[in-house]
Order: C-alpha cells, then sequence, then structure tokens
C-alpha cells in the first residue's frame, strides 16, 4: 500500500504468525503496546506488513478519529525503522469513514489472527485460484467461509465488503444480517429458516431484497443501517424473532461462550438415549431406518443432502431433515456446545464437543455421531413460563440469549468462554525452569514436531507437557490436546485401529485415539494440535506405532507420504498432519524399563529436566511464605539425598528426586506435619525401592531427613 515493496507474502504472514499468533501476550497494556513486544523479533518487512494490516482494520472501524488511525498506522509501520510515506492517499480522507461500528465485542487480538492465518491459506492457492476466485465474489465467500473461525469473525464481513461493495452489505455481524433478513424478507425471497441459512446464503438473500426493495427507491441508494430500512430491522428500534422477555446481551454470551456456537439435540425421543451419551460420550442422531442416508461426509452441499433425503424416502420436502442432517455433520464445530433437551422445553445437561462427525453403520441406530464431553444438570431445566423450542432433533440455539441465560444462571459452572492467550511469559511464571532452557524445548517441540521430555520422579515433566502444548497452540485451551498413557498391554489397536467386537457377535474396525486425533488435526490444518504421551518408554514402541514410525517424523508429514494402514481396506489411505505435534514423558528412574527403540529416538528431540532445589523453587516457597527455616530444611536436605543418588554407581542422575513432592497443594498446609508426611509417604517408598538391598542404608538416609 504505502510502498514499491512487496510486502503481502506468505513468508511475511508467517511470522506475524510465528511472532504474534504463537506469541500472544497477556496483562493491562495497550494492543499496539503489546503487539510491539510480540513483533521485536519480526523482520522489518513483516512490521510494515502489520502496519498496512492495520490499515485494513480501520477502514472497518467508523468510530474512530482519523487522526488516531494515522497515528497508530504510523507508529506500527516505524517499528521497522522507516518513515511512513507523506501524503500518501490510503492515509487521507479515506480514514474518516470507516464500514461500519464494531460494537462491544470486537476483539482485536481474534480479528488479527484470523487475518494472518486467513492469508497463510490464501497464499497456498495457487496464482490461477486465487484471481479465479478474485473475479467471482460467491466463490471468494465460500473459500472465506472455510477458513478456521470465518463465521465469528467481523473480518470475514468486512473483507467481502471491501472487495464487492455491489454484492455484500456493510453488516459486521451475523446476527444482525439474520434479523434484517427476517424483518424484510417476503414470499419472494423463499426465506425457509433464515437461522439455519449459512452465511453465504444469507449474504445472498440479503442482495436479493435490496435489489427487490430498491425498485421502489430508484433516486436513492439503499443501505441497511441507514432511513428507510434501518427502522424496519434494526434491533434497537424493532423486535427481533426471539423469544418474550429474552435480553439481547451480547456481552453476556461473549463472555460465556466466546466463539462457540451452541446446538440443542434430543438424544432420541423422549431422552431415552440421554443415560447411552453420557456414558459412550458421543452425541448422536437419527436419519437412518429403512431410508438410511449413509456417510453425511459425502454430501458437499446441503441442497445435495436434501435431494438425497427426498430420494429415500423422508418426504417431498424433508428441510428439517436435511438441514439437521447438514449442521450437524459439516457446520457443528469442535469446541461448539451442545444442549441436550427433552421435548420442546425441558434440559437435562449440556456438553463440549471434541470430535468431528463420523459415520458408524454397525451402531443399532442413531449411526451418525460426534465425541462430546457431556455434563448433566443436577436437575432437569425448565425454559421459563409457557416458552417452548422448536420440535427438531439437532438446532442451532446460538440465537436464543435469554433462554441460555436462564438455562446457565441456574447452574454452576458451564461452559468456559474462548480460551484466553498464552505465551512463553505464562509459562515460566508457573514453571521452575528457566528462561533459556524452556525457549529451547519450545523451539525444538516447534521445529522437530517429536519431543520427548524426559527425567527422574517429581519434576514436573506433566506438569510443563501441558504448559509447552498451551505456548504451542497460543491459548490456555486443552480441546486440541489429546493424553495417553502407555503401558505394557497397549497395542497398536488401541492405538491406531483394530477390530473389536460388537453388540451383534461380530468383529467393528475401530479407530484408535491417535488416529482420531489425526483426522481432527486434518480439519483445522492452521491450528496445533499436541499429543501427549505419558510413560512412553513402558510401551511396545514400535508394536504401538507400526507404520506410524515412518510418518510422525517432522518432514515425512502431510498427503504426499499417505500409507495404507495394516487394518485397513485397499483405497485409503493415512497420514499424520503436519500441525499435529507429539510429546512424550519418560521416567528415567524405572528400571523395569528396556532401552527405547533407537528407531524412535531418530524421531524425537529428547529434553530432560532436573530438580531444581534453588533458584526459582526457593523464590516459589519464599512468596508462598513458607517459614525459612523450613524451607532451608527442604532444599539442603534434599540436596544432599539427591547428591548421595547421584554418586551411587547403580543409580545416578535419573534416579535422583524432584522438586514436586514438595510444592504444597496450599501454601498454608507448609508445615513440619506436611514436610514429615511428604518424607513418610513419598520419599521413603522410593528410596526402599532404590536400594531394596540395603535397608539399613535406607533407614539412615531417611533419618536425616526427618531430623
Amino acid at each position: 500500500m504505502f510502498s514499491d515493496e512487496h510486502l503481502w507474502t506468505r513468508s511475511s504472514f508467517e511470522q506475524l504468525h510465528t511472532h504474534f499468533v504463537e506469541n500472544p501476550e497477556t496483562g493491562s497494556d495497550s494492543f499496539e503496546e503489546k503487539a510491539l513486544r510480540q513483533l521485536d523479533h519480526a523482520s522489518p518487512q513483516a512490521k510494515r506488513l502489520w502496519a498496512e494490516v492495520t490499515w485494513v482494520y480501520d477502514l472497518i472501524r467508523s468510530n474512530r478519529k482519523p487522526e488516531t488511525k494515522l497515528r497508530g498506522i504510523k507508529r506500527a509501520w516505524e517499528w521497522s525503522s522507516a518513515s511512513l510515506p507523506e501524503e500518501h492517499w490510503a492515509l487521507g480522507e479515506v480514514l474518516a469513514g470507516g464500514v461500519s461500528h464494531p460494537g462491544p465485542d470486537w476483539n482485536r487480538w481474534r480479528e488479527f489472527r484470523f487475518i494472518v492465518t486467513a492469508m497463510i491459506a490464501w497464499f497456498s492457492l495457487s496464482a490461477d485460484e486465487r484471481e479465479s476466485r478474485l473475479t467471482d465474489p460467491w466463490r471468494f465467500a465460500e473459500w472465506l467461509d472455510a477458513q478456521d473461525g470465518s463465521d465469528r469473525r467481523q473480518f470475514r464481513h468486512t473483507v467481502l465488503f471491501l472487495l464487492f461493495p455491489d454484492e455484500f452489505e456493510r453488516i459486521l455481524t451475523t446476527s444482525h444480517k439474520r434479523a434484517a433478513v427476517k424483518a424484510l424478507s417476503d414470499e419472494q425471497d423463499q426465506v425457509r429458516d433464515v437461522n439455519g441459512m449459512s452465511h453465504v446464503d444469507l449474504d445472498r438473500t440479503l442482495l436479493a431484497i435490496r435489489t427487490r426493495l430498491q425498485v421502489d427507491h430508484p433516486d436513492k441508494e439503499l443501505d441497511f443501517y441507514e432511513p428507510p430500512l434501518m427502522e424496519s430491522w434494526k434491533p434497537s428500534s424493532t423486535p427481533t424473532a426471539k423469544p418474550e422477555g429474552e435480553s439481547d446481551d451480547e456481552s453476556w454470551y461473549a463472555k460465556k461462550f466466546g466463539d462457540a456456537e451452541v446446538w440443542a439435540i434430543a438424544p432420541g425421543e423422549g431422552a431415552r438415549l440421554w443415560r447411552q451419551f453420557r456414558a459412550q460420550r458421543i452425541a448422536a442422531i437419527g436419519y437412518d431406518g429403512d431410508g438410511d442416508l449413509g456417510d453425511l461426509s459425502q454430501y458437499n452441499s446441503r441442497d445435495v443432502v436434501h435431494a438425497a433425503a427426498i430420494e429415500k424416502g423422508f418426504g417431498s420436502n424433508p428441510f428439517n431433515v436435511s438441514l439437521a442432517a447438514w449442521q450437524f455433520s459439516h457446520e457443528t464445530q469442535v469446541g461448539d456446545i451442545l444442549l441436550a433437551k427433552q421435548g420442546v422445553s425441558t434440559f437435562l445437561g449440556w456438553g463440549k464437543v471434541t470430535g468431528d462427525y463420523r459415520h458408524e453403520p454397525d451402531r443399532p441406530e442413531y449411526r451418525h455421531t460426534r465425541s462430546v464431553e457431556w455434563h448433566a444438570f443436577p436437575t432437569p431445566i425448565k425454559l421459563p413460563g409457557q416458552d417452548k423450542t422448536v420440535p427438531k432433533a439437532f438446532t442451532r440455539f446460538t440465537d436464543f440469549r435469554g433462554w441460555l441465560r436462564h438455562i446457565f444462571e441456574r447452574v454452576d459452572g458451564g461452559p468456559s468462554p474462548e480460551p484466553e492467550p498464552y505465551g512463553i511469559p505464562d509459562a515460566l511464571s508457573e514453571l521452575f525452569v528457566d528462561d533459556v532452557q524452556f525457549r529451547r524445548i519450545r523451539d525444538s517441540f516447534g521445529l522437530r514436531k517429536n519431543l520427548i521430555i524426559q527425567g527422574p520422579p517429581g519434576v514436573g515433566k506433566s506438569f510443563i507437557s501441558k504448559r509447552l502444548a498451551w505456548c504451542l497452540i497460543g491459548a490456555k485451551d486443552s480441546s486440541t490436546i489429546e493424553m495417553v498413557q502407555f503401558h505394557q498391554a497397549y497395542a497398536y489397536e488401541d492405538f491406531v485401529q483394530g477390530w473389536r467386537p460388537n453388540e451383534k457377535g461380530g468383529f467393528t474396525l475401530r479407530n484408535g485415539v491417535f488416529f482420531e486425533f489425526c483426522k481432527r488435526a486434518e480439519q483445522k490444518p492452521g491450528t496445533p494440535f499436541v499429543f501427549i504421551i505419558d510413560e512412553i518408554n513402558r510401551g511396545n514402541l514400535s508394536r504401538i506405532f507400526g507404520e506410524l514410525l515412518m510418518l510422525i517424523e517432522s518432514d515425512k508429514r502431510g498427503r504426499d507420504y499417505e500409507l495404507r494402514l495394516t487394518y485397513g481396506n485397499s483405497e485409503e489411505r493415512f497420514s499424520v498432519p503436519e500441525n499435529l505435534y507429539i510429546l512424550g514423558l519418560m521416567n528415567t528412574a524405572d528400571r523395569s524399563l528396556a532401552m527405547v527403540d533407537y528407531a524412535l529416538r531418530r524421531r524425537f528431540a529428547f529434553e530432560t529436566l532436573k530438580p531444581a532445589y534453588g533458584g526459582k523453587f526457593r523464590d516459589y516457597l519464599v512468596d508462598a511464605e513458607v517459614d525459612p527455616e523450613l524451607l532451608e530444611r527442604i532444599v539442603q536436605r534434599m540436596s544432599a539425598l539427591n547428591d548421595a543418588i547421584r554418586n551411587d554407581k547403580d543409580l545416578g542422575p535419573g534416579f535422583e528426586i524432584g522438586h514436586s513432592y514438595f510444592v504444597p497443594d496450599e501454601p498454608a498446609d507448609a508445615d513440619d506435619q506436611w514436610y514429615l508426611n511428604v518424607v513418610n509417604t513419598q520419599i521413603e517408598p522410593l528410596l526402599r525401592e532404590y536400594w531394596f538391598d540395603r535397608p539399613d542404608h535406607v533407614d539412615v538416609l531417611v533419618e536425616k531427613l526427618r531430623k
């Protein structure tokens, strides 16, 4: 925009992704101040690109003074030690306008994250593909809607309006677009279910409405935010089609659910499958009787599902069937919230979607499933008064803010908002490792994609694993993290794929936990997914991984290296996606274990954690106001014990005892009795295992600890 330099490139956006998206900062500083620190080590070109993205961002905001916009753009440009060109047309009157008022729930970090990740995906397309989409507004919109999180970002609406103002409106929220369609559509528009419309269908309908109404106003260019249209639909002046008494409390919804959509599902007629849903941790819909629709993932549009439903005998216009089938299989996302309902006014519990759609033909009924982590309400909750929902098996519930608030304000807990950003500073504030080591671990993990953290018991391997994963993801989000523990009986069939008995007395091919996790990761290529394996050296690694030993190599990821699995059919191929990271944890003091397979060692980076009884551990106990005498007792005696272990020819450093044993659950509990309980119940049994043939030696060591 502001120079002849070619800034809008994939490599520059990847730098912004590395320094901004993957390295979020929290705190009370302004967005610009935090961004300045995040981009400190980015290239000058990436910093100038950031200034130009900021310019696009400022085209949106009609509620910001032009001099304030210009000051922010200039500051961002000058981070690169260059001067912003003077009197450039894009820095003049255009900044005095704005697409629209973004509203109170505009989140700059999420919006910038979306535009950065979307641009990386854009540059992954061929030049011809980009050109063809830029000449077709609706194809471009379909591509943009396929990007992760686009349906919840105002940037989505902004970009479409800026590029194609004749086809798209300057409305920045889906809720306002739905309200306008509900209020202004007539029979000509053939609107059936506004809440069930895809975003592109919603935009097409708005265009049709504006075109139709323009005939009555030939001398005026119509705008939905100006008279005469605004008075007909704007929520502040005209009630929308929401339940009576519902409060349009957008800030409450954002705090409670973040970007997640909410759906209501009936667990069978009269909720007869509610117990099964919870026991099997699933949600399921039917449409699988005599006219079985089959695997819903085979359909590439809702219209195709609709045609198939007619063909299968679901009626001449099975709108509810095709809509529910499409939304359940294609629109529902991992992280969305499900409400289990009974009838049309009672709710039994809520759940978070943890897996993608799958078709299970061997189930006796309700073969369309998703994995869900359910939470039953203590007692069923009814809607207020005589309010009733629609009698559909599966329906979007996001817009019913009043009902949602009524339900969740009557129970403790409930869904959390979008995970808060999480970066290296957050991790270092919780860990007893130094800055240099943690950054080395994080960089090694990001580069190799496979990492094993090893160390003696009590050094915090499990604790650091979650923080390391959150740093890689960029948010305190466990929805893209899976954890398993290997043991001697763990097998390929548990991990990847295998035949399992079914209810009919036969066998069904079931996908293992790693297979399912890979498929989830494939659906969100721009999001890191972290698979944690505790006690990784307890399993027979070659037996568990099988042919995946090749596929997990960092340079063998993706479709180019896909293989046929042991139990797969001749057409099916499998690969490990590039955005999947494997983190193994290994206890170096477990003598029952054989040497780790050399083939696995070649594929993993290794990092060793050691006991940390000084430095940050000491500072932590001081801040927790642990008695100074007890603090010194812990540090000195455990350090002396570790010296004895380290110098023993049959043990060594891998058998030292970590500091985690002496991190109290509550600082107030850290007294002499607490210390002795740790020694007697945790340290002494471990020492007797180490020196099982020298009990007198253990007696001496334990007595020294107790004094």
